[in-house]
């Protein structure tokens, strides 16, 4: 008996299996691409924040480092010639106005030959805004009552910018022996005052400038000595230090 062979039947199933369709494919780019987006804004604004905070430490240092200089130069003010008049011999120790103060002092032993210095703060216009001010450092050292004139014509040195209003102030005793008020002109140029304080203002409102006040110890020494003793002629004392 001849037996056919039968062809071999395969089951199928109602649903075949297949791959990602395109749509599928697309929309995992998508969300991909989405998540690392989100992931390197997330990213770059942490890095921005800590950008920022490091600038505010910076700007915040620099601050503290200028107004430290401020008060031990001016804590090391003296009362030695700063200019002495032709005719009168009327002496200046101290030269106070608006925007500049100029006195005599010690420099740092690194950064002099020895011996004192004419040093003088001043502020000058912006070199970046034309309405602006900058704090400039200048010194020279003293021979012969004169500023030496090779570091006479050295170039100063910016403290600060970018100030939008700053102006120096003064303060001594009054004629009570009380301490007067805060004065933009010093007008007695053969005494060192008894305070000095510096207020400014920066154009960027996002910084601000700490108070700053500070009292020159000979100067109050001197008013001091003369208020206890009227009418004698003592010598220039002879104290060191002080505080903020």
């Amino acid at each position: 008996m001849n037996v056919g062979v039968r062809p071999r039947i395969v089951p199928t199933s109602p649903r075949r299996a297949t791959g990602f369709t395109l749509i599928e494919i697309i929309l995992a780019t998508v969300l991909l691409a989405l998540g690392l987006t989100i992931a390197f804004a997330s990213l770059h604004s942490a890095n921005a924040s800590v950008q920022r905070a490091e600038l505010a430490a910076a700007r915040n240092e620099h601050l503290r480092a200028v107004q430290g200089f401020l008060y031990r130069t001016l804590q090391a003010a003296q009362p030695l010639v700063l200019a002495r008049d032709a005719r009168s011999q009327q002496v200046t120790y101290f030269d106070g106005a608006r925007d500049r103060v100029r006195f005599v002092a010690a420099m740092p032993g690194y950064l002099s030959r020895g011996g004192p210095y004419v040093l003088t703060l001043k502020l000058v216009p912006s070199a970046a805004d034309s309405d602006g001010q900058r704090l400039q450092f200048a010194y020279a050292m003293l021979v012969d009552e004169k500023p030496f004139a090779y570091d006479d014509k050295l170039a100063p040195e910016d403290l600060l910018d970018g100030i939008s209003e700053a102006h120096f102030e003064y303060r001594a005793l009054g004629t009570d022996a009380k301490i007067g008020s805060w004065e933009t002109h010093w007008n007695r140029p053969a005494e060192l005052p008894l305070q000095v304080r510096l207020q400014l203002r920066f154009t960027d409102p996002v910084r601000a400038w700490p108070a700053f006040a500070t009292a020159l110890p000979l100067g109050f020494a001197r008013a001091r000595a003369e208020d206890a003793a009227p009418g004698t002629n003592l010598p220039a004392p002879t104290v060191q230090g002080g505080g903020k």
